[in-house]
């Protein structure tokens, strides 16, 4: 292999290792060729380079090629000049290596679109869905089984219409009497909705567990949760509204707010959008009370409450089809849509993980439009594998 075909060969390894199209052997020869001199690791650390990237791709595109060859080739034609052609080949890699690095990407990259959009299909938005578990065990997927009226034993009635299950009780239950409890179960990419016997209306989003009574006693209206929902609570001061987190119990009277409490997360956020609500943890006795605007962040490991103001309207905006994010990083966001689209992900460094992004996009769009735009910013890449994203 002469000295124009072993540089082309290079040039071929690294545009590949950067469209992550390299196999094994092919990314043990880039290894290879890297270390067999510190000026090869240079040279490679100078073209991966992003910001240099984007200088060579702002040249190529203003290069008159025809102008530059009819010069080198009447000057190829001169002896002198063909000496000192041959003399300067030993530097030809840091020379032709950047540009051909970028003209293979571009060629890897358009030969692989289509297989990457047929990928890409397998990434789509949620819908409504959910499980019911009933108090007897039962399981009914709300997605693979039509259900449109059920009868408790206890006679209270459930409807399920348009993505909401509604609950009638025909008698509240008094103190000491049994409580039939369900469990609405909501799995990844999916979401869906329930109005309480009380006339209360909670919505949940992907991956939360919720478990309620059928009907409520005439003391105390309880409901425990995992994940994400928000509550529009009916007001009832005989009656007081209690929601059981793991390591956090919020007391309402009559109030909406958003609960955000997911089992894979550091922090439990509670944010109030109209009313009043009172917090309390689970280990000490001190209780925090929430204006409307407010949002109540629990540390699980610490067991510690800040609470800071907020735009509430920030943090619902998923309920009504959008998700937005403010200076937050890519790992947080990533979690949140990764829920929702239902795909898994992996960064391929610590570093990435903690790159910020602030922006939106409607929940039920695409979501390969935001993944492009924080590619675009020339902070992250991102590849498709099935209905999984790497992010670079």
């Amino acid at each position: 292999m002469n000295k124009i075909q072993h540089i082309v060969k290079v040039a071929e390894l690294i545009a590949k290792n950067i469209c992550n199209q390299n196999d094994s052997v092919e990314k043990e020869k880039l290894d290879s060729w890297k270390n067999e001199s510190l000026r090869h690791e240079r040279l490679y650390d100078k073209i991966v380079d992003w910001d240099n990237f984007q200088a060579r791709n702002k040249t190529y595109k203003s290069f008159d090629a025809d102008k530059a060859w009819d010069v080198f080739y009447y000057n190829l034609s001169k002896k002198k000049t063909k000496v000192r052609i041959l003399s300067i080949l030993k530097y030809a890699a840091a020379i032709t290596l950047p540009l051909l690095v970028g003209g293979l990407i571009f060629y890897f990259q358009s030969g692989r679109q289509q297989t990457v959009s047929e990928q890409m299909v397998s990434i789509t938005p949620g819908t409504q869905s959910a499980i019911i578990v009933l108090d007897n065990g039962n399981r009914i997927n709300l997605e693979e089984k039509e259900l449109s009226e059920l009868v408790e034993n206890d006679g209270s009635v459930i409807q399920n219409k348009n993505g909401e299950l509604s609950y009638t009780a025909i008698k509240e239950k008094t103190l000491g009497q049994k409580h039939l409890k369900n469990t609405l179960i909501i799995p990844r990419g999916r979401e869906y909705s329930l109005v309480l016997s009380d006339g209360s209306r909670v919505v949940l989003n992907s991956v939360s567990k919720f478990t309620y009574p059928v009907a409520f006693d005439m003391n105390k209206r309880e409901v425990s949760l995992e994940g994400e929902a928000y509550f529009e609570i009916e007001r009832d001061e005989t009656r007081p509204f209690y929601v059981n987190i793991n390591g956090l119990r919020i007391e309402v009277l009559g109030t909406s707010f958003n609960i955000k409490a997911y089992g894979d997360e550091e922090e439990i956020y509670t944010t109030l959008v109209e009313g009043q609500i009172k917090l309390n943890t689970a280990v000490n006795d001190k209780e925090w009370i929430l204006k409307p605007d407010q949002q109540a962040v629990l540390e699980r490991s610490s067991n510690q409450v800040v609470v800071n103001d907020v735009d509430a309207k920030q943090f619902i905006g998923w309920i009504r089809g959008v998700y937005s994010f403010d200076n937050q990083p890519i790992e947080e966001i990533v979690k949140t849509l990764s829920r929702w689209y239902d795909f898994d992900y992996e960064f391929n460094s610590e570093n990435v993980k903690k790159v910020r992004f602030e922006g939106g996009l409607n929940k039920y769009d695409d979501i390969y439009p935001i993944l492009d735009i924080m590619q675009s910013t020339g902070k992250i890449k991102y590849k498709v594998e099935g209905k999984k994203i790497i992010f670079m």
